[in-house]
């Protein structure tokens, strides 16, 4: 089989299942003897779709492999001749895209160093539709990274009217499914809804499995908004059988996190605990994925506290230490990674745990770090532009409580 009808398979195997993705691309680049014979744009091509599956996979080793494939990419196009210099620059444009890719996820260049390589990749694409979609989205992901929500939504709208002009009804379906993260993000939960249920139907017409996980997951973080826990649950377990070990484990421990917030949800207050200790928790330490512990903590306090809520822990020191302990955590890991919603949530969950105190022995304790965490919370929602949200008014309502029974 020649090496560019392998790619075509390649790149259609990254819509059912990227295990079999990654080891199609591997198994190319270990034909040498192909490789040497072939177009040097095709064998780059191959080193960046590798690269793009080894980072969606988040785990270090890939990421560190993937950084090295992009080198060999990028010294596989050195010795391209400035002959077809369109198609030449549309493959320096997708290792500018991958780089900054590499670099969001890693983390190991400024934020504006990732916008400038996006930009420089969009140049290059010139009328490349495909291309120019492909960097709007990642611009739009960049600027979701820095609560830039308006400008987020401006490249994931652009990048949509690029894909309605192609006949490619899954590529319209993942920005279908970029929009929908970014409605719900922002509590409009009504067109979040709409655009994954758009997507899904696309996905299961064309038989495409990513973006059916892509829109499934979706819909179980609307069903948890709109407190449909059942459904949640439901679309969880479905999303999870699409996924495999190892190549995905991340994905699942992040399904598993989904789940867990819906179990607590439907008051399975131990099946909850359960999940995240047995199914979240070690799949995140195996890879020592900080993110991911992050938010695994962040649920497990809340948890504890549900658990203090319901009686089913007493609340002595020992219980309130403990669920202080996971969300003081977590908070640390929010504010290292720049997750500054995360960060407001958590402080307002360690002033629930703290006012659960307000009628105890241990009143004088904790009112006074109540206080102080309702207004760091406050102050952060401020400064990520979030002070209209639910959230601010949960914070500014327990804050007024918190106050009037300080004097």
């Amino acid at each position: 089989m020649k090496l560019a009808e392998f790619l075509i398979q390649g790149q259609q195997l990254r819509q059912q299942d990227r295990t079999l993705a990654i080891a199609y691309f591997e198994q190319c680049l270990q034909n040498k003897a192909v490789i040497e014979n072939e177009n040097l744009g095709t064998t780059a091509r191959v080193l960046l779709d590798l690269a793009m599956e080894l980072i969606a996979t988040k785990q270090p080793e890939s990421l560190q492999r993937a950084q090295i494939l992009i080198q060999q990419a990028e010294n596989t196009l050195n010795k391209l001749s400035a002959q077809n210099l369109e198609t030449n620059l549309e493959q320096k444009a997708y290792l500018l895209y991958v780089q900054a890719i590499l670099a969001l996820e890693s983390g190991e260049l400024s934020d504006i160093l990732v916008l400038n390589m996006l930009q420089d990749a969009q140049v290059a694409y010139g009328n490349n539709l495909v291309g120019q979609a492909l960097t709007d989205d990642a611009i739009a992901q960049y600027y979701v990274k820095a609560n830039d929500p308006q400008s987020a939504l401006i490249s994931f709208e652009r990048s949509l009217s690029f894909r309605l002009e192609s006949t490619d009804e899954s590529a319209i379906g993942k920005s279908y499914t970029y929009l929908g993260q970014l409605y719900l993000s922002s509590g409009d939960i009504n067109q979040a809804a709409s655009l994954f249920q758009n997507a899904l139907d696309i996905a299961l017409a064309n038989s495409d499995n990513f973006l059916r996980l892509q829109s499934l997951k979706g819909l179980a973080k609307v069903a948890i908004a709109e407190s449909q826990w059942q459904t949640a649950i439901a679309m969880i377990r479905d999303a999870i059988l699409l996924l495999k070990e190892p190549v995905d484990t991340i994905e699942i421990a992040y399904l598993y996190c989904d789940l867990t917030e819906a179990l607590l949800g439907d008051r399975q207050i131990e099946e909850s605990l359960i999940c995240v200790s047995v199914n979240v928790l070690p799949r995140f330490h195996d890879f020592q994925y900080q993110k991911g512990l992050a938010i695994a903590k962040h649920i497990r306090g809340r948890i504890y506290v549900h658990r203090l809520l319901e009686g089913l822990d007493s609340l002595d020191e020992n219980a309130i230490e403990t669920a202080e302990d996971s969300l003081i955590e977590a908070s640390i890991g929010f504010e290292q990674f720049g997750m500054m919603s995360n960060y407001a949530k958590v402080l307002y969950d360690l002033a629930c745990l703290y006012q659960l105190c307000s009628s105890s022995q241990f009143k004088y304790q904790y009112n006074g770090k109540s206080l102080r965490s309702l207004e760091l919370s406050l102050s952060v929602l401020d400064q990520i532009g979030m002070t209209n949200t639910q959230l601010a008014s949960q914070v500014e309502a327990m804050l007024n409580q918190v106050m009037r029974g300080s004097f």
